[in-house]
């Protein structure tokens, strides 16, 4: 068996892929591996391993696995990393910067479909899984956030 998870590998990946997206990373939109650290807000983000709730539990992979077949050679994993698409803005207007957030989200699904592998060892599957959209009015302006679920099938 090689190793015990393929869950750090995958962040890796995303990490990587999405600095490398056209729509994002080159784009100049922060890409953060798990919670930043200052408490300056970005204007624009996507975070991997967090879902971008400074107030949450921090929660960034919840996995499962299973023996393949008999004998302890080889596991079935799948998990689902915590991710966000995160929109800040200095005004108050809500359709703007949920339509970017929107697009955003657009450019991480469009990335996660040009190698659904994350070029992890075969068998292994990406794809987004579940996401909801979180809208804030603060002193500072609007938040639209959307924490998102990659999930990820894999043998290790």
């Amino acid at each position: 068996m090689s190793g015990t998870s393929r869950v750090p590998a995958a962040i890796d990946a995303l990490v990587a892929l999405f600095q490398a997206t056209p729509g994002l990373g080159v784009a100049g939109v922060a890409v953060v591996d798990g919670p930043i650290i200052t408490g300056d807000p970005l204007h624009e983000a996507v975070f991997v391993g967090y879902d971008g709730d400074p107030d949450g539990d921090g929660e960034a992979v919840t996995f499962d696995q299973e023996w393949a077949g008999l004998g302890a050679r080889a596991k079935n994993e799948s998990f689902v990393v915590m991710c966000a698409v995160s929109v800040w803005s200095g005004s108050t207007k809500v359709v703007p910067v949920r339509t970017r957030a929107f697009e955003m989200l657009g450019e991480v699904e469009t990335a996660l479909r040009t190698d659904p592998s994350l070029g992890l060892p075969p068998p292994t599957v990406v794809a987004m899984a579940s996401g909801s959209l979180v809208q804030s009015q603060r002193g500072s302006g609007l938040e639209c956030r959307i924490p998102f679920q990659i999930a990820v099938q894999t043998r290790i």
